[in-house]
């Protein structure tokens, strides 16, 4: 019984892993093409790999001999896949061609394998007899692909640390990354057991397939949430050392303060910076020439609220606006929304009720009773 549902449940995720990389070559955002492309070949790698298991699982390696060893170095593009996607949809840089040395160890390995690639079925049927369980060099081989892919998780989440949470993306990525882990975790476990030959009521086949079903239902889930006019942006340049901020170890004097806040203002009134949904600390710092650490103590301690909050409050009243101006009653919320700076509808939603009380639907259906 446990190994039927486990069976559909492969077949589940072998549908969804092809059917989002197929829908994800026709991106809506030219600017993703790049990003999305190399997350429809991660995707299609797990399908097979996930089918693989399916045969596992099925004990039907032996009836399709070719089977054998075929997904045995796909693991090794899984890494570089991982973090060069994640790199692409958060920053416009190109990758450019050293992006394809990520790709180096698992073609040298292709290349080493097609000897037993292209031996006759029979040929592979008899080598599989002879192995009862893994043999030794697949064991170390399987050790080393999985070191290579939690060093690229791990680059992976450092990646993702450096751009700041202040949108549901990013959220939405640190929440990936660690179901990311979770699934790697699982691998490490079904290739101890593989390895060990541990009898457990669960199969090798069904730890590492359950790996890579959380693996691709979380992703196609964060996929789908990816918020509409989302478009990649340059991401913070690594540490390095810089000088001291002026004010590092003081407050503002008086004179400062009212000269920042009075630049600040014109700044958000004329320029709205804030209806740019990715705007950062650092970015609005630079247009009112502030450093990151004078406009973080004047916002907090000076306009009542973080960063976050001093923004909302400008894209609120934005939103409040457009919905009073009846030239804009036939165009929706949503669109309504990313014209004043948010990024995703729930973040929207969420953000306009804290602030009035009530949703953008029913703050416009009020005002059309009052009118």
């Amino acid at each position: 019984m446990v190994n039927t549902i486990a069976s559909w449940l492969f077949l589940a995720a072998i549908a969804q892993a092809v059917f989002l990389s197929i829908a994800l070559l026709n991106p809506r955002q030219p600017e993703m093409r790049t990003a999305n492309r190399l997350l429809s070949a991660l995707l299609l790698i797990f399908s097979a790999i996930i089918g693989h298991a399916w045969l596992g699982l099925n004990q039907l390696y032996r009836v399709y001999p070719h089977s054998a060893l075929a997904i045995v170095t796909l693991g090794l593009a899984v890494g570089p896949l991982l973090y060069l996607y994640l790199h692409a949809m958060l920053s416009d840089q190109p990758l450019g061609r050293r992006a394809w040395l990520h790709f180096v160890p698992f073609a040298v390995a292709t290349l080493a394998m097609l000897p037993f690639y292209l031996r006759s079925a029979d040929e592979k049927l008899a080598w599989m007899r002879q192995w009862h369980g893994w043999p030794w060099y697949l064991g170390l081989a399987a050790v080393a692909k999985l070191v290579i892919l939690l060093a690229y998780l791990r680059a992976s989440v450092r990646l993702v640390r450096r751009v700041p949470a202040d949108s549901d993306l990013v959220g939405d990525l640190r929440r990936l990354m660690r179901l990311w882990l979770a699934s790697g975790a699982l691998s490490v476990i079904a290739v101890a057991m593989a390895a060990l030959d541990i009898d457990l009521p669960l199969s090798v086949e069904m730890v590492d397939g359950g790996a890579l079903i959380v693996f691709v239902f979380a992703t196609a889930y964060t996929a789908m949430r990816l918020p509409l006019g989302y478009r990649p942006r340059t991401l913070p340049p690594a540490p390095v050392p810089a000088p001291k901020p002026r004010y590092a170890d003081k407050q503002l004097s008086t004179a400062d303060r009212d000269a920042f806040l009075a630049r600040l203002q014109t700044c958000m009134e004329q320029d709205q910076p804030y209806r740019n949904g990715e705007l950062k600390l650092e970015d609005l710092a630079a247009q009112v020439a502030m450093t990151p650490h004078e406009l973080s103590q004047l916002i907090n301690e000076h306009c009542g609220a973080n960063f976050a909050d001093y923004l909302n409050r400008y894209r609120v009243e934005a939103l409040k606006t457009a919905l009073h101006d009846p030239q804009l009653a036939g165009t929706s919320i949503l669109d309504l929304s990313i014209i004043a700076g948010f990024n995703s509808k729930s973040a929207m939603n969420r953000t306009f009720k804290k602030f009035t009380g009530v949703t953008p639907g029913e703050f416009r259906d009020q005002a059309k009773t009052a009118a």
